[in-house]
């Protein structure tokens, strides 16, 4: 099934997003949800690329702040975060007009594990795995900010909630 959406969302107050999390785990469109510490409280994978789901998330009690990303190009999509690896989503400002090139050096990328990777009118989002948090990080820092046609890039580490 391909992804229709990304949205990530920050909550003004850490006491909405347990009720949050129950609310878009009801939700028909929502494919997947990961609990995230960075920019974000919450990332989603979506069926849909709706306004009215993108309505629906921005009325959650407690949300500040929604990046809806629809994909218009997916090049990757299925992850799953398992335990045995750390995981982290990259929402990134590119360039549009090299969005095709950014691509393929993103792919060529030696040691890193893409677990989605698409593009839309929001830049990139990608999903990546690694042994550990450090080796992302490396790869981010020495290997993905430093691309002709990337502007910024935002790392949320996915959390599991249930080892808090």
């Amino acid at each position: 099934m391909s992804t229709g959406a990304y949205a990530f969302l920050l909550f003004g107050d850490s006491e909405h997003l347990v009720p949050g999390i129950e609310t878009v785990r009801k939700m028909p469109a929502v494919l997947a949800w990961h609990a995230v510490d960075g920019h974000y409280h919450l990332a989603l994978v979506l069926a849909s690329a709706d306004e009215t789901v993108r309505a629906e998330l921005g009325a959650l009690p407690g949300v500040q702040d929604l990046l809806f990303c629809p994909v218009e190009r997916e090049v990757i999509n299925g992850f799953t975060a398992d335990a045995e690896h750390c995981h982290a989503w990259l929402t990134m400002e590119i360039d549009a007009a090299k969005s095709t090139d950014l691509e393929l050096q993103l792919q060529s990328i030696d040691g890193l594990e893409f677990g989605a990777l698409a593009f839309g009118s929001c830049g990139c989002v990608a999903a990546l795995s690694g042994d550990t948090f450090e080796q992302i990080d490396k790869v981010v820092d020495r290997h993905i900010r430093p691309l002709d046609g990337v502007l910024r890039v935002k790392r949320d580490w996915i959390i599991d909630l249930t080892q808090l």
